[in-house]
């Protein structure tokens, strides 16, 4: 039994699927099964029960699960119990960057670039995921660095204080909410849209953003969430459509000839746009990285 059979153990517990666990290990499908089999076939065991809706665990394969779970909490108290990684003092060969902010994918082609000038020996391995999927990434080890961008609170929400003694976090810029219009809408005249001016139009969400406070009565609205920028300003532009997105991607995405940013009477709360990676991760590569990122988001 190895490190990485346990990881992609924890890994299926997450997708139920061999497919998104390959891509998340950058390998392949079959790589991923050829090595599930062989921890099979060394415990005698069968593991997982396939069929077409994905991957499930047999009751054997909980107990498995159960004990990956400890054997990975027991290595990573032994490394901190040690005071430092095995490979801590030698540079990673591959890097895994996982985002989730609209903000770096404009900026994505600069950072790449200073990166491969600054570590030309790394390769750096970048793919765009949920928040959901970059935290599990992030404390299963299959990503180093991620960028993300989330309101208030996320964190404490969704993981526990000891995963997150795990994690390192740098707040890269501080946001908040408004609501994006035409400026040839009769909605920006308004110095305020009011609930009844947000809850009877039809709404887009481009970026992150809590959908939860438009309110539990669907009915009255269409809601489109994406982050295809060209179609968000395509229906705002047609003045029958609100945008609700942050101030930081407004400023960056919107022409102000074109469209106008107003506050609204819905509860929001401020958004971080963050970098995130494990604190076992310490070499200076992942220091260059930080820098970097928060290097090119912060231009303006």
């Amino acid at each position: 039994m190895h490190l990485d059979q346990l990881l992609l153990v924890l890994d299926l517990a997450q997708t139920h699927s061999f497919n998104q666990t390959a891509e998340r290990h950058y390998t392949t499908q079959q790589n991923v099964s050829y090595s599930i089999k062989q921890l099979e076939n060394e415990l005698n065991i069968k593991i997982f029960n396939r069929s077409k809706t994905g991957v499930s665990f047999t009751k054997e394969g909980q107990y498995v699960l159960e004990c990956a779970r400890q054997m990975y909490a027991s290595w990573q108290e032994l490394q901190q119990n040690l005071g430092q990684n095995p490979d801590k003092t030698a540079p990673p060969e591959k890097v895994t960057l996982y985002i989730s902010s609209v903000l770096l994918t404009d900026s994505m082609p600069a950072i790449i670039k200073a990166f491969g000038q600054s570590c030309p020996q790394i390769k750096l391995f970048i793919k765009e995921v949920s928040n959901d999927v970059i935290l599990q990434a992030l404390l299963n080890g299959s990503c180093d660095v991620a960028m993300w961008s989330v309101n208030h609170g996320y964190l404490e929400k969704n993981i526990t204080p000891d995963q997150a003694a795990q994690l390192s976090l740098n707040v890269v810029m501080h946001d908040k909410s408004v609501a994006v219009v035409s400026t040839s809408s009769q909605l920006a005249a308004k110095e305020l849209l009011t609930i009844s001016d947000t809850s009877h139009a039809s709404k887009t969400v481009f970026g992150v953003f809590p959908i939860d406070y438009f309110g539990k009565d669907v009915s009255s609205y269409v809601l489109y969430h994406d982050n295809n920028l060209a179609i968000h300003q395509q229906l705002t532009s047609e003045g029958s459509t609100i945008c609700f997105t942050s101030e930081i991607m407004y400023q960056k995405f919107f022409p102000k000839e074109q469209f106008l940013a107003l506050p609204f009477e819905y509860p929001t709360l401020p958004y971080y746009h963050m970098l995130l990676r494990r604190k076992d991760a310490q070499h200076a590569v992942y220091d260059v990285l930080d820098q970097i990122i928060t290097r090119e988001l912060t231009k303006h």
